[in-house]
């Protein structure tokens, strides 16, 4: 499909909005990067994946997903061989619980979602792991109760601590020392328990400076006395050190066994996560299941455009079944734009699995190519005027345009004089319709809505006015040709009475000698 269709029907803000529904970073850069589909029975598949988890979503039941950025990170940390955090085994465990979470739901759900049902059971179910961290691990730390070996080295730190902390209380709270104490507690320096005592008596004290304070006016000393319980304590800290080592290792690579089939379960968690986005989206824009063609035919009934909100006019269209071109008349100000938009955006979404704004009995059609002239080309870098920027777009699409193709041309012909633009014009929908391309164009120029009515490859549309104030309704007439209404936005943006007279004199006497030729 090509990136020009892509940004001038605005279906790249649809993906963006389908994506603010997304909890993981993957699936909404997936979004963003989505293409449509032009093969029908994977259109179907998709529609058929949104209508279940549509069903879903109408009970308001909440769907158990989990951000799985940080998991992914931390697979590819394991691929390096690093050993993880007891924090991220712990996060390792609450994806593995979504898991069977989201595999228990979805199996809750079968009769309403069986597709994604059968989707969600393909989950893997790895409970024996995710029940090994939860007891190997508490509060983002290794448990005691993850190995007996850690628990007795513990307990004998504990012990050696108590035995340490007795003696250094009982030097401190001695009278004859009191004086020479800065803290009366014990402070850990380096690992090491040891006694603050004032900087002046460091050599009245039996044991072994540590450390000094940065003024210099305490010193940390380990007495004697405590010094072999101190090495017993190392000794035991080196001891839980090492065996809280192989129980993360051992954790991990149980992990890292199973790697392979948890990331393959991810990617599955991500293909329902992205469903469920594309669900939402579709609930929040009140769209239909639609039926879906790959004819070319085009029956949109009380169609909207989605980003206009309740603005939205609705719009009624079929095309494609006989006449394969459709060309919309009326004032530049009256919506014809928004009609092209609405078709080529409601056709791009349909494609990608959206159920759409439209009513239920409407029919769209899919289509290899969305070919699109919207808009100003105007080139200074290239010196192309806006007429040349439009032609240069139209020789693209003629050389794509077939059967398989939907194009929507915007003013065709318009930047240059209108007789030539208008002949150039007729000639390109005569070579598109030939193809049996669909196409759909607007204009003001009267030799094409003349074309148009007599060529029975084509219908007409015009867009609505108030007869008395010539205000846009915004509605499409099929089979009606419109009037341009020049004068009446020309009088509207205060162009000036003098101005309009003249603009009329010069009408009538042009329409004069058009009459008299």
């Amino acid at each position: 499909m090509k990136k020009q269709a892509i940004e001038q029907t605005q279906f790249n803000e649809i993906k963006e909005l389908i994506s603010n529904y997304a909890i993981s970073d993957t699936v909404k850069q997936t979004i963003i990067n989505l293409e449509p589909e032009n093969k029908l029975e994977i259109v179907l598949e998709y529609q058929k994946e949104t209508g279940e988890a549509l069903a879903i979503l109408e009970t308001k039941q909440s769907i158990p997903f989990m951000a799985s950025e940080q998991i992914d990170r931390l697979f590819q940390k394991i691929e390096k061989g690093y050993i993880l955090e007891p924090k991220e085994l712990l996060e390792v465990s609450e994806f593995l619980r979504t898991i069977r979470k989201l595999k228990d739901f979805f199996n809750k759900n079968n009769e309403l979602a069986p597709t994604l049902a059968g989707y969600a059971s393909k989950l893997q179910s790895f409970r024996s792991i995710e029940e090994t961290i939860n007891i190997s691990i508490k509060h983002n730390q290794v448990s005691s109760e993850a190995s007996r070996d850690l628990k007795k080295a513990r307990q004998s730190i504990q012990k050696h601590k108590s035995d340490i902390n007795d003696r250094i209380h009982k030097f401190i709270n001695n009278a004859s020392n009191k004086s020479k104490i800065q803290e009366f507690m014990p402070v850990d320096r380096n690992g090491t328990l040891t006694v603050p005592v004032k900087s002046s008596f460091k050599h009245s004290i039996k044991g072994r400076i540590v450390s000094e304070s940065g003024k210099g006016s305490t010193v940390y000393i380990e007495l004697d006395n405590t010094r072999e319980l101190n090495q017993k304590l190392q000794i035991s800290q080196a001891e839980e050190m090492t065996i809280v080592y192989q129980i993360l290792a051992n954790l991990t690579e149980e992990i890292g066994k199973e790697l392979v089939v948890m990331e393959k379960t991810m990617t599955i968690i991500f293909s329902l996560e992205l469903i469920v986005a594309k669900a939402k989206y579709s609930e929040e824009i009140e769209g239909n299941k639609v039926k879906i063609n790959e004819t070319g035919y085009i029956n949109l009934i009380n169609a909207k455009h989605p980003l206009l909100g309740k603005s939205a006019v609705p719009l009624s269209i079929e095309l494609g079944k006989t006449e394969r071109g459709l060309v919309i008349t009326g004032s530049n100000s009256g919506g014809k734009t928004v009609v092209l938009k609405t078709v080529g955006l409601l056709t791009l979404m349909t494609m990608i699995g959206l159920y759409i704004p439209a009513d239920s009995t409407s029919n769209i059609s899919i289509f290899d190519h969305i070919l699109v002239d919207i808009g100003d080309y105007q080139d200074f870098d290239n010196a192309l005027s806006t007429f040349s920027g439009h032609i240069n777009n139209m020789r693209e699409i003629l050389s794509i345009a077939d059967e398989k193709s939907l194009i929507l041309v915007d003013e065709i012909g318009s930047g240059t004089e209108p007789t030539e633009g208008a002949a150039l014009a007729t000639a390109m929908l005569e070579s598109l319709v030939n193809r049996q391309a669909v196409v759909l164009a607007s204009t003001h120029y009267g030799e094409i809505k003349d074309f148009a009515v007599k060529d029975r490859n084509f219908i007409t549309a015009a867009m609505a006015f108030d007869k008395e104030t010539l205000n846009p309704l915004y509605q499409l007439l099929m089979n009606e040709v419109g009037a341009s209404n020049g004068f009446w936005l020309a009088k509207k943006m205060n162009i000036g009475e003098d101005i309009l007279e003249r603009a009329t004199f010069h009408l009538t006497k042009t329409s004069l000698q058009k009459f008299i030729s």
